[in-house]
C-alpha cells in the first residue's frame, strides 16, 4: 500500500472525522437525555466527557491500525 501524500491526507481526514464525530454524537445524546429527563446540563456534560474519552480511544486504535498497515506494506 503506498504511503503517498494523498493516502496520508485521507488518513488525517478519517482521524479528524472519527474523533470529532464521536464527541458530537455524544453531545447530541447528552442533549436528548437532558430533554427527556430534564437534567440540564448534567447529561450533556457527562456524555461529552465520555465522548472525549471514547474519541481518544478510537484515535489511538486507528493510529495503531495505520501503523500496522504501514509496517506490513514495508515487508
Amino acid at each position: 500500500m503506498p504511503t503517498g501524500s494523498l493516502v496520508r491526507f485521507a488518513r488525517g481526514g478519517a482521524l479528524a472525522f472519527e474523533f470529532t464525530g464521536t464527541i458530537a454524537g455524544s453531545a447530541v445524546l447528552g442533549w436528548l437525555i437532558d430533554g427527556y429527563l430534564e437534567t440540564d446540563p448534567y447529561g450533556m456534560i457527562g456524555c461529552i466527557l465520555i465522548g472525549v474519552c471514547g474519541g481518544f480511544v478510537r484515535l489511538i486504535q486507528m493510529l495503531r491500525r495505520f501503523d500496522r498497515v504501514d509496517r506490513d506494506a514495508e515487508r
